[in-house]
């Protein structure tokens, strides 16, 4: 591996509700991307979600670490944080089709495309 990138993810709760992201080929995601050069993971958080869905959100607490490998050059390194829905309206961006705002009773029947949510609980 020559390269490693960093990346976060959000899991933005809204009551006993989070955030669902649909890829366009299927896929469920949740919102987040990579960090930039110089930022901070909190700065990349709150950017990332922003342009991907134009909410605004408080991050929590921590969830998860992640990594997986994007090109044979490339290993992406990152972490999950639930953040909590402060305001906006949704308007997603380009790399996303639909969103689904999920009671998190029913987070065990999701399929992520990336994320290790399956032992995921929340109170």
């Amino acid at each position: 591996m020559e390269r490693i990138g960093k990346g976060v993810k959000g899991i933005v709760r809204k009551g006993d509700h989070f955030l669902v992201l649909v890829k366009p080929d299927g896929s469920l995601d949740l919102p987040g991307g990579r960090v930039e050069k110089g930022e901070t993971l909190d700065s990349a958080l709150h950017r990332e979600i922003y342009e991907e869905t134009r909410l605004k959100v408080s991050k929590q607490e921590f969830f998860q670490e992640w990594s997986f490998v994007k090109t044979p050059n490339l290993l992406i390194k990152g972490i999950t944080f639930v953040c909590k829905f402060l305001e906006g309206r949704i308007k997603l961006c380009e790399e996303h089709k639909n969103y689904y705002w999920v009671r998190f009773d029913k987070l065990h029947v999701l399929k992520f495309s990336r994320e290790k949510l399956n032992n995921f609980r929340y109170t």
